[in-house]
């Protein structure tokens, strides 16, 4: 892998206000390497990683130090196949996600549960769409077309291209996209009714920032009574 000028994020602070009132959240990244090794909240949860060469085979949640959640990965010719996810102190069932590589490009993650060691698959799907090495729709459909995320990305560099496996994770995390090559200056959304008729569309904006080498050191959207910020620091 191409180390490109050597930056790994140290530090990343999320500040969010709503109706004025502000809240803060840090995430404090440590690394093996090039090799992401946790990741520790300032709400007291932790992720834990582990590698299998240069691939992330498993993930842990802890809250409060106590492990709440595992997500295990598996590969197939250096492609993700499949992630396991087993809630601690839970009798609920582990749920499955299969990606599935598709003649075009796209890939499907198909959801399952596991019931009594039997994998029941279920409708849901989510179909991801890329382009220029960046993850640009995911649609999440349900027997139907529920909801779609289109986003549109900058030319600068994402803060997290240097680290090994991430990008192959594609549902690797909610809040941060470890795929792309770039970074979301919009994202739109649209959500469908049964009939596929939309019902709403969201759009956000986002107004980024850059240090000297064009990696982003902070994203803002919103106003000043409802908005987003996330500071990088390297």
């Amino acid at each position: 892998m191409e180390i490109l000028n050597h930056y790994y994020q140290k530090k990343i602070v999320e500040t969010t206000v709503e109706n004025g009132s502000s809240g803060s959240l840090t995430y404090t990244l440590s690394y093996d390497g090039n090799k992401l090794k946790d990741i520790a909240l300032s709400d007291a949860s932790r992720y834990v990683y582990t590698y299998t060469g240069d691939l992330i085979t498993k993930i842990e949640s802890f809250r409060s130090s106590v492990l709440y959640s595992t997500d295990e990965y598996t590969y197939e010719n250096g492609k993700l196949i499949s992630k396991t996810t087993t809630k601690a102190f839970s009798n609920a069932p582990q749920e499955k996600l299969t990606f599935v590589y598709n003649s075009n490009g796209t890939v499907n993650a198909n959801e399952s549960q596991i019931i009594n060691k039997q994998e029941i698959k279920y409708d849901t799907t989510t179909l991801y769409t890329f382009a220029n090495g960046n993850l640009v729709s995911s649609e999440l459909i349900d027997g139907v077309l529920k909801e779609k995320i289109t986003s549109t990305f900058d030319d600068k560099k994402s803060p997290f291209i240097n680290i090994v496996g991430a990008k192959l994770l594609l549902d690797f995390d909610s809040h941060f996209d470890f795929y792309s090559l770039n970074n979301t200056v919009k994202n739109v959304t649209t959500n469908y009714n049964s009939s596929g008729a939309v019902t709403q569309t969201a759009t956000v904006t986002s107004t980024n920032k850059y240090n000297a080498d064009k990696f982003l050191t902070e994203i803002f959207s919103g106003d000043s009574k409802n908005s987003e910020k996330f500071e990088i620091f390297y």
